[in-house]
């Protein structure tokens, strides 16, 4: 089959497909446009490439005008140039069609740059859902927060004192926090680490 039979998959065998014939093509033609492979329709599988195939995938969905897409791991055969090529097309898909897409991936790169909202499923739980910013700057989750961002957040362990003033490798820092004698976790972003102009009270090695 060539790639304008098989957009309407088995469109011609169904009940009643005769009768749609000019609204089956009408249906053909606008996701050629909109995905720009018309060119692409009187080529057979074979002869198209991984991108191609993929664009091709989309049209026969957009044929049906589904309500939301579903899209499991679709970039994980190309290789890196045509991965970013075919991203950007479906992101802006995502925003010409206005339709929900819910896009399958372990790629945090893919999730954090084309997502509103993303959600970070681990062992078969989900973790936190909310827009990429708040995934990475305020998670749930201390295996979210490991999860995301490259390179990866250091985490620290850290203690209050009596006062609340917060301790970090028995290193007394300029932060309380309102609950004394308790056990924490600081997580620090790389880029949010600054040098100073004042003597540092923690020593260490960077790797």
């Amino acid at each position: 089959l060539t790639g304008w039979q098989r957009l309407p998959l088995l469109g011609r065998f169904l009940p009643g497909a005769r009768a749609r014939g000019a609204e089956i093509a009408a249906a053909v033609t606008r996701a050629a446009e909109t995905l720009e492979i018309a060119a692409l329709l009187d080529r057979r599988p074979g002869q198209l490439s991984g991108g191609q195939r993929q664009r091709v995938a989309l049209g026969r969905a957009l044929v049906r005008e589904p309500a939301a897409f579903l899209l499991d791991e679709p970039l994980s055969n190309l290789d890196a140039k045509l991965r970013v090529q075919t991203r950007a097309e479906i992101a802006q898909l995502h925003r010409r069609l206005a339709t929900t897409f819910v896009y399958v991936t372990h790629d945090q790169v893919e999730a954090m740059t084309m997502s509103n909202r993303i959600a970070v499923m681990m062992d078969g739980e989900i973790l936190q859902c909310a827009a990429p910013d708040i995934v990475y700057n305020d998670p749930d989750d201390i295996r979210v927060a490991e999860f995301i961002g490259s390179p990866k957040i250091n985490i620290l362990p850290a203690e209050s004192d009596e006062s609340g003033r917060l301790r970090v490798f028995d290193h007394a820092l300029p932060l309380f926090c309102p609950l004394p004698r308790q056990v924490f976790r600081i997580g620090l972003r790389p880029e949010r680490l600054v040098l100073g102009d004042t003597d540092a009270p923690i020593t260490g090695t960077v790797a």
